[in-house]
Order: C-alpha cells, then structure tokens, then sequence
C-alpha cells in the first residue's frame, strides 16, 4: 500500500534470523488463518496496526527458524548446538562455514520452539536502522504488479455504471441493445444495483456505457446538496442522542458558568482519492475461483467471494498485487464482490475497472460532521460539552474518538447518529480527524477570548506526563509562537504534536511552515519509514485543511474527478520540520496518528494572526 511493511515486517524476521538484508525477498501471503493478525483475529491492514500488532510474531518467527537451522546443523553435522554460530546466513563451525540451505531439509523434519529465545536490544542489526526499501526496485523499473496490472488468458473486462443519486439501483435497462454492441459478452445488473457490463476491451465497455438507458430507483435524496445536508446533520441533534455519557456535573456547571464559548463546526465529506481507482480480476470456473485483488483485507475479500461463489475454502485463492494507494478504502471489499459476480456470470476471468468517476460515484467516503463544542471555565477550562452528529461507523464508536486527550472536571459527550444513503467508510484515521479539529480549534477560541496562552492552557489540562514532555519539546524547537497555530491529539497508540505558521493571500492560504513532533512509544523500528509516514500525513492533513471537499448536488456526487475535487499541489507544500520521539510507553502506530492534527494547527495560527475562526473545512479565504 506503500506504507513500507513489506520492508519494516521483513527487517525484523531478518534481524532475529541473522540474514543479510541484500537476499531478503517478500510477497504477499494468501487468504488464510495462518497468516491472521493475532490481535485482530484477521488479515487487514488498518488502524496503523502493522508493525505495532506483528512486531513480536516476526521477531519470533524469525528466532524460532534460527534455532530450528541450528538445531539441525547440530544433528547433519554431528556437532553440539552451543558450539556453532549462525551470522549472516551462514553457519560457522570448526573454522568452516555453510550457507543456512544446506540444513533447511533437516529444519523442516524438526518442531519449532515455540518461545525461542529472542534479541537484546544490543544485538540488534536492522531494527533502528534503515535499511533500502525492498518495494522501490521493483517499483522504479515498473516490474511491481498492481491490481490494474492483472493478467489472465481470454480475459474480459468489466465496469459497472453507478446510479445518478445515492441510495438508487437499476430497476431496468436496455439490455438487448446493449449485448448487440460490438465485443459486448454480456451485461445484467449487479447486487449492488449497477449495470454491469463485460466486453472483450475496456474501451468497448465503455462504448457500450454511452449507449446505455438506466431506470433508476427513486433516491431519499433526490435534490439535495451539501448545504440541505449540513442543516439535516444539524437538525438531528434536536432530538434525543443516540449515545450519551457524562462526568462531574456538566448541566448544572454550564448555567453558572460566565466563562465560556460555544461554537459549531461543518466538516465535509472526503474522497480517498487513491491514485488507482478500485479495480479486481476475479477468475471463477464453477469449480475454483481466482480473485486479484489490490485489498487491505484478504479476510474480507475471501468472505465475499466464498459467499458468492458458495465454493469450499481451498477452492478458493486471494492474490494481492501492490496497491496503488489505500487510505482505508480498500480494505471495503464491495470491489470484489462485483468483480466475483461478473465472472460467475460468464464463468471466465474478468477484469473490473472503476474509472475515477465510478470510484468517486460509490461512495463510501469519510461522514460528514456537523460537530457543537462548548467549553466552560475559568483561568482553565473545566467542562467540555461534546455534541457531534454524523454516520456512525464501528457501531458509532469512531463517531466520539479522540475525546479524552484533556482532563475536564465536567464532561458531556453525545453523539447524534444520521442514517443515510450515502455509503461511508474509513478514512485515514477514521473518527480523529474531524473530532481532532473541533476540540483543538475550539481550545483556542477559548484561549483567545480570555487572552490566555494556548501553549500554557494544554499544559495545565492534557492528562499524562508524556504528552506534556512532547509537547514541551516541540515548542522548544520552534520557539517563540508568534502567530503560529498549535495543536495535539493522540490516537493509535502514538502521541503527535504540530505546529503551523500560515498566512492569508488574496485567494489562497499559504502555509509556509510545520513541525511535527511524533512521540511513537518504545519501538523504532525502521526510522526512514516513519519519516516517509509523518510527511505523507502531514500533506494529506494540509490537504484535507485547505482543498478537500466532496460536492453533492441533487443527491448525487459532483466533484467526479481531480478537476473539481480539490488536492494539495507540490508547490503548496510547506517547509516541513519532523522529529521522531520514542518514550517507555507501549508501541504505538505510525501511519495515521499525524493527520488529525494539521488543520486545527493551520487554523489556530489564522486565529492568533488575523483573528479569525475556522468553523467550516476546507479553509477559504472567502
């Protein structure tokens, strides 16, 4: 997904395992509870929990084939175990050598140790280190494989035509015409109530698609935008919370309480815009099926595929290809689903491809957020009433994430869920950037109405030592504030600190400087890594902050493709300062943490510069 594990997960079975780094290979492992994500109990990439949940199983796996090498160069060789050295692939004994091959056969005859012993932290030869990335080779010389890349003998190829308005399906079309059209095999609607259509190239799918005539299902949303949106989310929350909880005496504070601000936040929804749109090659026989799919789970995209096709688990096989980008959406299997289903339908492989604007047009984007924050108190503020409405996702817990960063006396945090018809999913840290935002923005609303120090005032409410030690180090390193904008957030495991310097010009915000301090817990392990992780956040947060927002018009998407979806440009990356921190507490992740913290940043230097609040993203200076 270009996140770098291929390289982090394998640098660690290579340092337990003694083995030089210029032999070292990896592919992707098939649908399987073998390959399971022990805490997860499934095969996903998400929630920054690669190297954080398979550190120890790497570092066992490759200790426990170590002593497996050992344990049976000891019986070829006729030698005690405690007598060889095993270093660089090789296995040294009685001023000789051997390469580790020659004992694998005796190795696999044998039981691994399933405790084996493990490194000291100064016997380490790559953790900590950077050793060259093993994807970027293969990359540069174009011989990586992503899913757009798959191949297969006779394959055909599909796309599947949205509907104008979410919550709409195919009733009907004009399908004998359609079967009529040059290389066209075939075309029906899919269960997810588009028309799909196979042809024998992905041009004359295409040309088949202008032919089309859709009767669409009636949408709930047929006229609405995102203005009629932001009043829906906003009037949801005139009726009771689907979830509230509470501390202190957060109702009977608020009424005597004369120190205070309350302020309301729109947050948009937001697109993935992954540089390769979803696309699968499903194969299905009646008898197997192979699917290719560029997935951030195999556990999900076999479940698909097994309840579509009803075929036994070994009948069944998962490849994944390079990703061309992720950010959560494709760990959402519907992609495959309908990739499964075409080929069934015509018993040969098929190739499904979204163009950008199928992509854009399914939806599962970020929620939208309608977010009320009230913050109460004194020199400090000591009660914070929490009130955000959006779709729930993880059964509405990612709604509230991100809350308990500060200590408040009195606290009321509600969440208003909105069912709706458009599709959301995860985003690049899920809940946290939209609660992230309002919390942090709102602090210093409430810092500058009562001419405190936003620097001081996070100091004398954030909950633990180490998020003041951070935050501590990265004022340090900046210096004086001077309009500069700062905000923190915890998630995933890893503390983030940024700070922003940002000015207004006639029709743009430019932001000339961020640094970020990232405090990632007691595990370093690949320092480039997380170096390219923390400045790939920092420019999707500055994204999301200054251009990103998703149109709806009449119920259906508008912004369909780079023209009128707004990202950041090269030239409108600031000069970026990072700092990579590591702390005695447990390891955290890397991928998402940082960005949640960039708009409030951006948005609190434009408050203490000019006086303005951010109540509504993307950030314009209209």
């Amino acid at each position: 997904m270009g996140q770098g594990v291929f390289t982090g997960l394998a640098m660690v079975v290579a340092d337990e395992l003694d083995f030089p780094w210029e032999r070292v290979f990896v592919s992707s492992a098939p649908a399987s509870s073998t390959y399971f994500d022990p805490k997860m109990g499934l095969q996903l990439t998400g929630g920054s929990t690669s190297l954080k949940h398979m550190l120890e199983p790497m570092r066992k796996l490759g200790a426990s084939l170590k002593d497996l090498i050992a344990h049976a160069a000891s019986i070829d060789l006729s030698i005690p175990k405690d007598s060889l050295t095993l270093k660089d692939g090789k296995v040294f004994y009685k001023n000789q050598s051997a390469p580790y091959g020659r004992f694998i056969k005796t190795a696999m005859t044998l039981r691994p140790s399933q405790e084996p012993k493990l490194k000291k932290e100064s016997e380490f030869i790559y953790i900590g280190k950077s050793p060259p990335r093993l994807d970027i080779p293969p990359k540069v010389k174009a011989e990586a494989t992503f899913g757009i890349d798959a191949k297969a003998e006779n394959l055909l190829y599909a796309i599947a035509e949205r509907p104008p308005r979410f919550g709409s399906k195919a009733l009907e079309f004009n399908r004998s015409h359609i079967l009529k059209l040059p290389e066209v095999e075939e075309a029906f609607i899919l269960s997810s109530g588009a028309v799909g259509i196979i042809a024998r190239s992905f041009w004359a799918c295409q040309i088949a698609r202008k032919e089309l005539k859709v009767v669409w299902s009636e949408s709930s949303l047929k006229g609405m935008d995102n203005a009629e949106l932001y009043e829906l989310f906003l009037k949801r929350m005139d009726k009771e919370p689907s979830k509230s909880t509470s501390s202190g005496s957060p109702q009977t504070y608020i009424k005597k309480a004369t120190t205070k601000i309350e302020e309301t936040f729109f947050q948009p929804y937001l697109y993935h815009a992954t540089i390769e749109p979803m696309t699968c090659l499903a194969s299905f026989d009646g008898r197997s099926c192979l699917v290719v799919a560029p997935t951030q789970s195999q556990t999900w995209a076999f479940d698909v595929t097994k309840n579509i096709t009803a075929l036994p688990d070994k009948n069944i096989e998962i490849q994944t290809p390079y990703l061309g980008g992720g950010f959560g959406r494709k760990s959402h299997a519907g992609f495959v689903a309908e990739a499964v289903e075409l080929s069934k339908r015509v018993k040969k492989p098929v190739k499904l491809i979204y163009t950008r604007e199928d992509d854009v047009r399914s939806g599962f984007y970020r929620p939208l957020s309608v977010t009320k924050v009230l913050i109460a108190g004194d020199s400090i503020p000591r009660l914070l009433s929490f009130k955000i409405s959006t779709q729930p996702l993880m059964g509405g817990r990612a709604s509230t994430s991100g809350l308990d960063d500060y200590s408040f006396e009195h606290t009321l945090i509600e969440r208003y869920d909105v069912e709706l018809d458009i599709p959301v999913w995860f985003w690049r840290s899920v809940g946290h950037t939209h609660n992230a935002f309002s919390i942090e923005h709102a602090l210093d609303i409430y810092a500058q109405k009562f001419s405190q120090d936003p620097f001081k005032l996070r100091m004398a409410i954030l909950k633990d030592q180490r998020a003041k030690s951070l935050l501590e180090f990265a004022k340090e390193k900046w210096g004086k504030l001077d309009g500069a904008g700062i905000a923190y957030h915890s998630s995933f495991g890893s503390r983030v600190v940024a700070i922003a310097k940002a000015r207004l010009d006639k029709n743009s915000v430019i932001v000339e400087r961020i640094l970020v301090a990232i405090d990632i817990g007691k595990r370093l392990i690949h320092p480039d890594l997380v170096r390219q992780q923390v400045e790939g956040s920092v420019v999707m947060g500055l994204s999301l902050a200054l251009k990103e927002e998703l149109f709806i018009k009449d119920g259906g998407a508008l912004s369909l493709n780079f023209d009128s979806y707004g990202l950041l440009r090269i030239d409108e990356v600031p000069k970026l300062d990072i700092h990579i921190l590591t702390s005695d507490s447990p390891m955290g992740g890397v991928g998402e943490p940082v960005v949640p913290v960039i708009a409030p940043a951006v948005a609190n230097s434009l408050l203490w510069t000019y006086g303005i609040k951010t109540n509504k993203l993307p950030i314009k200076p209209s």
